[in-house]
């Protein structure tokens, strides 16, 4: 058993057990420091110590620490043996991920049953770009980018390892440490045959590495170099196409496409560019390659264009390219590389995608479904425009554009009813607070009471004059609030039908409608861009909050009353405080209009739904992104937690109410 110091802190560092990996350059070791691993090298040098110090003295940016990720494993410490002479360092324990060729090689994939779809492989291609950008920033060049050193996990979060090899830079004194090694394949044409010993790197060598990366992601493994050859004798090396400009899609290139290969223009636009720019001009000028944040920022527009395949719930396909590639590939190859269930034009039973057994393309960084199962719920033949769960948590309502509402048991996912009587859309859903009625608001200018046990028709409520845009019951469930299109909100009695009060005050629709947890104030949004507070009891206003530049689409209190959350066409999320008036923060992360909001029982977490397809979740306390959970394929137009905070639900023009289970 060998014992170490760790430098920074003197403690004692046990190795244990048996090496788990040999680099080459040493071994690496688990410790008894709980979520650490050693290095230990077999020689070490000087000039390597004097390198560590610098990585550990100036660490880059985490990008990804509000997600409680490790985007790579940089050294932390320098291990000493009982000589005081350093042997090694300590780093974090990258867990629970695998290789990335495990995650796009079609064959691997399938070996390690890894369920992971096209939009993964996006998301996890714009996360290895997103996390390489840090490291440039910071001033480091990786030098040996290779899919042996990028681990991903099931939420498409890549690491990046064997650090220590990065070409590194001493911000004080300006001496290069220079990253030695190199990996056929992923080494520029400028490079190749270079010693890598004798030369400082520049970011722009590790702009074509990248691209290499990014084009096996999303290619299913295929490289760009890879074809019928119609050039004179053998097909030459790799390393000798690279050096020539040699690749499938190089002007006059000797290089074909075959059969098998998956083309280029299955991809974004802006996808594609990057690829033309990295190996065809780039080839001429490597200063044209696009850079890590060129990729991020196409690569994000790429996943936002994606959209899932009417025919199986695996298939995802650019809507730039209009139709679902993988289909027509199985069709004419027999071969599926992403192989799913048939997706039903409807049916009433929940269709449970378990789109994930150790990955799921269902809990990515920009689609970071949490943990567990995802399940879809089919059986609209339009629109859902609202979701919400009962009380004891047992069931979700939903209300379409079909003009009907659904209600579905929890636990099964199946359907239990359909409720009909509204002659157009239904826009909003409310349970009442004792789990004994839903109230459903229509563009067909009514609201629908329903007995939740029969689902029969209690009661229709008549005097708005245009469009219900949604409803919702104070705590008592005596009173139910309405707002319209009309520009009022209603109050109604339960017990009567009649109603209470008309409230007056906003100059275009109500959005949006929500109690305080007292049941004495009610909050309302509108197209007008304000946020009206009104006493409920004397129908009067309390007080206006603006500060959206567009459209307020939603608003939720909290469960406590003191905070008041409100989304916004203008891609916002505010929080207001109750007590002032006043704005506490501002969340921005989504890419398009944000249609609901709503917060878990506990306070501590908001969920929003957007135009961008996403729904993202937020620390209340910290006011910053948590995480965002991807899997319909329009926009999404409501969210909703269960009473327990388990299970979030989500509806979606895609017809489809989507059910998340949260860890």
């Amino acid at each position: 058993m060998t014992v170490l110091t760790c430098a920074n802190t003197g403690k004692s560092i046990t190795l244990l057990g048996k090496p788990i990996a040999d680099s080459g350059k040493g071994k690496v070791w688990r410790t008894n420091q709980n979520g650490y691993l050693a290095k230990i090298y077999h020689s070490q040098t000087p000039e390597r110590v004097q390198k560590l110090a610098v990585m550990i003295a100036y660490r880059p940016k985490e990008p990804n620490s509000h997600l409680n990720h490790i985007s790579f494993a940089w050294p932390k410490s320098l291990l000493k043996d009982a000589q005081g002479d350093c042997v090694g360092f300590l780093m974090p324990e990258i867990k629970e991920a695998k290789v990335l060729i495990d995650v796009y090689n079609p064959k691997k994939r399938k070996d390690s049953k890894l369920d992971v779809d096209w939009r993964f492989l996006h998301t996890t291609a714009l996360n290895i770009a997103s996390i390489i950008e840090a490291i440039h920033i910071s001033g480091y060049v990786l030098g040996d980018i290779k899919q042996q050193n990028i681990l991903v996990n099931d939420r498409a979060l890549p690491s990046i390892i064997d650090t220590d090899s990065f070409q590194v830079r001493n911000p004080v004194n300006g001496k290069i440490y220079r990253c030695q090694v190199g990996s056929p394949d992923y080494t520029p044409p400028e490079l190749i045959d270079q010693d890598f010993s004798s030369i400082d790197q520049t970011e722009v060598h590790d702009r074509f590495r990248l691209a290499v990366i990014i084009y096996q992601l999303l290619f299913g493994g295929q490289t760009l170099f890879t074809g019928n050859w119609i050039g004179a004798g053998e097909t030459p090396e790799t390393n000798e196409l690279i050096r020539q400009g040699l690749w499938l899609y190089a002007p006059n290139s000797l290089i074909q496409p075959v059969e098998r290969t998956i083309p280029l223009e299955i991809v974004h636009p802006e996808v594609q560019r990057c690829f033309l720019r990295c190996f065809n001009d780039g080839y001429k000028n490597s200063n044209l390659r696009p850079t890590a944040r060129d990729w991020v920022k196409a690569l994000r527009l790429a996943v936002n264009e994606l959209t899932i395949c009417g025919k199986l719930d695996s298939h995802y396909y650019s809507q730039t390219y209009s139709k679902c590639y993988w289909c027509d590939r199985s069709t004419k190859l027999s071969i599926d590389i992403f192989p799913g269930f048939a997706r039903p034009k409807q049916q009433s039973a929940c269709v449970s995608t378990l789109q994930t057994k150790a990955f799921t393309a269902d809990k990515t960084l920009e689609n970071v479904a949490i943990g567990g199962q995802i399940h879809t719920l089919q059986g609209h033949s339009g629109s859902v425009h609202s979701v919400a769960f009962s009380p004891d948590g047992r069931i979700i309502a939903s209300g379409s554009g079909d003009k009907t509402i659904k209600l579905w048991d929890v636990s099964t996912g199946r359907e239990i009813s359909t409720l009909q009587g509204h002659s157009s859309y239904v826009d909003s859903v409310a349970f009442s607070p004792d789990g004994k009625t839903l109230a459903s608001g229509s563009d067909d200018k009514t609201i629908k009471l329903w007995d939740v046990t029969t689902g029969g028709q209690i009661r229709t409520l008549q005097g708005h004059s245009s469009r219900i845009q949604s409803v919702a019951f104070s705590p008592d469930s005596k009173t139910l609030a309405s707002g319209s299109r009309g520009k009022t909100i209603k109050l109604w009695d339960m017990t009567t039908g009649g109603q209470i009060h008309t409230l007056q005050g906003h100059f275009n629709y109500v959005y949006s409608v929500a109690f305080s947890p007292d049941g004495k104030t009610l909050a309302s949004a509108s197209r007008d861009r304000t946020i009206k507070l009104w006493d409920v009891t004397t129908g009067g206003q309390i007080r206006t909050l603006q500060g959206h530049s567009s459209r307020v689409h939603s608003v939720a209190f909290s469960p406590d009353g003191k905070t008041l959350a409100s989304g916004s066409r203008d891609k916002t999320i505010k929080l207001w405080d109750m007590t002032t008036g006043g704005q506490i923060h501002t969340l921005q992360g989504h890419f398009n209009y944000v249609y609901s909001v709503a917060f878990s029982p506990d306070g501590k977490t908001l969920a929003s739904a957007s135009h961008d397809r996403t729904i993202k979740l937020w620390d209340v306390g910290m006011a910053r992104e948590i995480y965002t959970l991807q899997a319909h394929s329009s926009y999404v137009t409501s969210v909703a937690f269960s009473p327990d905070g388990k299970i979030l639900a989500s509806g979606s023009i895609d017809s489809i109410v989507t059910k998340w289970q949260l860890a």
